[in-house]
């Protein structure tokens, strides 16, 4: 059974009260960034009651106006009079539209008193923020300091022995008595257990061991696995272990100790793993293309820093908690800043991004990544050393929040562009011909064995864009920067952003992708039935059906592009008045644009050109690439291309050689002596034309006796071949299969014809030579 609803009056003023204290706690000082993010969550949670109280009461008055408006008086003469009745509901559905409304207005007043505070809780978290960060501590030059160290330091540790000392007395009959529930932890054990087990088969079977036989996208997977199974069994113990001491409960400092250790030694796992994935030091099978040097010294610096900088920060942790030790924990500050810097500088030094040579002639870096991660690296090594001198300077704080915010960075990155190799190496694996998934998929969707799929493209996309919304929320909250401006950005495009009167949201996005890809495989059913079924029954020429087929793809991707715009709620007069602002610069400016736009539709309808034919315009001759909505690109014989306005086509005559068909005509022209057999030199003709693959048997070659000239007996022969990129193989074969016939038959006597020597040639160089200077010695003569 629900609860009674409270009334709306009892929920504004709870809503106003919760307000009034968010407000008066946010005026307090000492305000921590945890308590902000509670308050904001506290105003959010009123923003949105009162949001969703507004939207029914909107819904109420939409509704309540409708069964108001047949009610409404229309002033004229033939008016009938109204009863009762009808005067009765109409006051009391005016008296609910009041209400309605009312409660509309009370909502909106709550939900803007919301957003005020909410953006006043945003400035002072980033406020309390800067100023923790700048806080400014002993500075560790200063004599205090160091005076102060010794005994802090002696206090510290007798504190920490006493707290070990009592939980090493205590904590095992914590453990052991009634009220500790140990079976989760007996459960978990368990699972430990069965993972260990199925990590060690996984590893047997597809680890790196096997890695070497591998593909390279198998090299990656398998490379994973190796590196998941390394480090999840001892990850899940060390959780496991800790979650046991802290059933003990361990007193003050190992209470906040103890969980910063276990999550330490997690984050040291983590890091061991990764290397042992991705640099793999030693190993041929190695994920990233790092040599064999780099790739030791990067595994060895990264685990050297990992262990340094934990083991260093715990024992900073264990010697600052339980009391005010501002010497120490300044000393301590810049000791952990100092060493990690210079841990971490042999990570980001140039020997250890070496690159390997690429195989087969593949141009690459010398360096890992590229100009752009070698001036990523000088950057991280100045904000490592500049924490050094912010230690020494007394601000602790801020440099423990780089280091420890580069780290956190540089883990997320890694493993997000981890994630993405695995992924995309697992995707492009499952859709490979030769694997059982590949097989399976091609054979679903009735696609030939060895097709190439496209689908993991679109998986990995997504799968990217997932990574990066998880980067867009991880990398603020590293940099302890504020997130609500992430949130409100990606709540405004899930719930809709309001642009006029209408509402855009990736809902309605989705739902408008959806209608028209819809619409459009109906138009495209519509436009295959009436192509394939209605267009062979029906006597019409080719053009023609080819000029209705255009139509109907046109006019289905308009009223696609119609209907997904109606499914957004955009209004259509609105649609039409911005057409009509279009047509005006149009008119004015953009008339030769759309001329040739138009043009474009009309070629794409009418088709007198298409891509692959071979077009002859404005002395532009080649083949039709590509015809796009304002020019159409033609190749040329000589490997150019041609971009030539689409209304160029329609306003001057074109050529087109393959307009109905592909084939051609080849004509070949003869002269012979004038003593030759007619009738024996057209059968060596025809002959010679038919013995050709290429041409065609119909229509058959036909010789034409042209003419008797002087020279000798002109002869054409004109042959088809079907297709007219064959013109020019078929013109040389025939020209030398006719003139070895001449030959042969005697017709064309070879030694009779005149030698044209080299020292003619010669002669007429020198006087082609000789001429220019002539001409310009003779011109000042002529003056």
């Amino acid at each position: 059974m629900t609860p009674p609803q409270r009334p709306f009056s009892q929920l504004i003023e709870l809503w106003t009260r919760q307000l009034d204290r968010i407000a008066n706690r946010s005026d307090q000082e000492s305000l921590v960034p945890a308590e902000i993010d509670a308050l904001r969550e506290q105003a959010s949670d009123v923003r949105a009651a009162a949001f969703a109280a507004a939207a029914l009461a909107r819904n109420e008055l939409a509704d309540t106006r409708k069964l108001l408006a047949p009610l409404e008086v229309k002033p004229g003469p033939d008016q009938a009079a109204e009863t009762d009745d009808v005067k009765t509901e109409r006051g009391r559905l005016t008296e609910q539209a009041t209400i309605s409304e009312s409660r509309v207005k009370q909502c909106e007043v709550v939900i803007a008193r919301a957003d005020q505070l909410l953006e006043r809780l945003t400035k002072l978290r980033g406020q309390v923020v800067l100023q923790t960060l700048l806080h400014k501590d002993s500075s560790p030059l200063s004599r205090q300091v160091w005076s102060g160290l010794w005994p802090q330091f002696l206090d510290a540790s007798s504190t920490l022995w006493a707290a070990l000392t009592v939980w090493s007395r205590d904590g095992p009959r914590t453990l052991t008595s009634d009220e500790r529930d140990l079976a989760p932890l007996a459960i978990w054990a368990l699972i430990t257990a069965g993972l260990w087990w199925a990590g060690r088969s996984l590893r047997l079977r597809f680890g790196r061991a096997r890695a070497a036989l591998l593909g390279p996208h198998d090299r990656t997977i398998a490379a994973a696995i190796d590196g998941l199974g390394l480090v999840l069994v001892p990850i899940l113990a060390v959780w496991l272990i800790g979650r046991l001491l802290v059933a003990s409960q361990p007193p003050s400092p190992i209470d906040v100790l103890l969980p910063h250790t276990i999550s330490s030694i997690i984050l040291v796992l983590l890091v061991v793993g990764l290397s042992a994935t991705l640099l793999a030091p030693n190993r041929s099978t190695r994920v990233l293309d790092f040599t064999d040097s780099s790739a030791q010294h990067l595994s060895t610096s990264l685990r050297r820093l990992m262990i340094g900088s934990t083991s260093l920060e715990i024992l900073f942790v264990a010697l600052t908690q339980g009391g005010e030790r501002s010497a120490l924990a300044s000393v301590a500050a810049l000791v952990l800043a100092t060493t990690v810097a210079l841990l971490a500088l042999p990570v980001l030094a140039n020997k250890a991004w070496h690159a390997r040579e690429a195989e087969g002639g593949e141009d690459r870096p010398a360096l890992v990544g590229g100009p752009w991660w070698t001036a990523s690296r000088v950057v991280l090594r100045v904000a490592m050393l500049s924490a050094i001198l912010f230690a020494l300077l007394g601000y602790t704080t801020l440099a423990s929040h780089i280091q420890s915010a580069l780290a956190n960075s540089g883990l997320m990155i890694v493993g997000a562009l981890l994630a993405h190799r695995v992924v995309d190496d697992l995707l492009d694996t499952m859709a490979a011909p030769d694997t059982p998934t590949g097989a399976w998929v091609r054979r679903v969707f009735g696609m030939a064995s060895h097709q190439a799929l496209y689908g993991q493209h679109i998986a990995l996309l997504l799968f990217d864009c997932l990574l990066v919304l998880l980067l867009a929320f991880g990398l603020p909250q590293a940099w302890n920067i504020d997130v609500d401006a992430v949130e409100r950005g990606f709540g405004q495009l899930l719930y809709g952003i309001r642009i006029g009167g209408v509402t855009i949201s990736l809902a309605n996005l989705g739902m408008a992708i959806v209608t028209f890809a819809v619409c459009l495989l109906l138009a495209r059913l519509v436009r295959a039935i009436v192509r394939d079924r209605v267009m062979p029954t029906v006597e019409a020429p080719m053009p023609l059906r080819q000029s209705i087929d255009a139509g109907l793809n046109y006019a289905g991707v308009i009223i696609a592009v119609l209907v997904g715009i109606g499914a957004l709620g955009i209004d259509f007069t609105n649609l039409a008045i911005v057409l009509g602002a279009l047509s005006v610069g149009i008119g004015l400016g953009l008339q030769n644009i759309a001329n040739n736009i138009i043009s474009g539709v009309m070629l794409l309808i009418e088709r007198p050109i298409k891509a692959g034919d071979w077009v002859s315009v404005t002395g532009h001759e080649g083949f039709v690439r590509r015809i796009n909505i304002r020019a159409t690109e033609i190749e040329t014989f000589q490997r150019t291309h041609v971009i030539v306005p689409n209304s160029v086509f329609l306003q001057n005559p074109v050529i087109n050689r393959t307009y109905s068909d592909t084939s051609s005509r080849v004509d070949i022209l003869l002269t012979v002596g004038l003593g030759t057999d007619v009738a024996k030199l057209e059968a060596i003709l025809r002959e010679s034309a038919l013995n050709q693959p290429r041409v065609l048997r119909v229509p058959q070659p036909i010789i034409r006796f042209a003419r008797i000239a002087p020279t000798g007996l002109e002869f054409e022969l004109f042959v088809f071949v079907a297709k007219l990129e064959d013109r020019l193989i078929v013109s040389n074969d025939l020209n030398r299969t006719i003139l070895a016939r001449l030959i042969e038959e005697k017709i064309v006597d070879p030694k009779a014809a005149p030698e044209f020597k080299l020292r003619d040639l010669d002669r007429l160089a020198e006087v082609l030579r000789d001429k220019p200077a002539t001409d310009h010695a003779a011109a000042p003569q002529q003056g």
